[in-house]
């Protein structure tokens, strides 16, 4: 599409920010979804824009939806976006307690960081897996690292389905 309508990425981004401006984050996701195909200049800033002002996903204290967060990281990974980094360990480690007992939204936000893959990606997993993070979230971190052997973890005991 973007080599057939050169001005379609410019046209995503302008979209994105009325959208983002509005608080229409349903119509938000869905469109970011499409634009990382595009891989337009400008998409992670736009992105990262919307996780500051929306913050936590679901709603807020007056009902209002939010951008949901986890699917604005999975777009961000998949444009391995590397100013990414920080923003999404910060999110990381704001879900750790929240997402207790079963950890599905640290274990989803794992593998954008895995998909960026900088060294600066890579030494937030590597602190995951290392460090004192539960068990479930650990392993997603030494498995996306490739180090889960090296580590000594058995798959079962750190999933809980030893």
């Amino acid at each position: 599409m973007a080599a057939e309508v050169p001005e379609s990425a410019t046209r995503v981004l302008g979209w994105l920010r009325v959208m983002a401006g509005a608080g229409d984050w349903r119509r938000f996701e869905r469109f970011a979804g499409v634009a990382v195909h595009l891989h337009p200049d400008g998409l992670a800033e736009i992105l990262l824009s919307a996780l500051r002002s929306s913050a936590p996903s679901g709603q807020d204290t007056e009902g209002a939806p939010r951008v949901n967060t986890e699917d604005v990281v999975d777009v961000l990974g998949e444009l391995r976006a590397p100013e990414a980094v920080g923003p999404i360990s910060r999110i990381l480690r704001e879900k750790r307690e929240s997402d207790a007992p079963f950890f599905a939204v640290c274990t989803k936000i794992i593998h954008p960081l895995a998909e960026i893959g900088t060294p600066d990606a890579r030494d937030v997993l590597r602190e995951v897996a290392t460090g004192s993070w539960p068990k479930p979230v650990k392993w997603h971190a030494a498995e996306e690292l490739g180090i889960e052997e090296e580590l000594g973890f058995d798959e079962g005991e750190m999933l809980g389905s030893a």
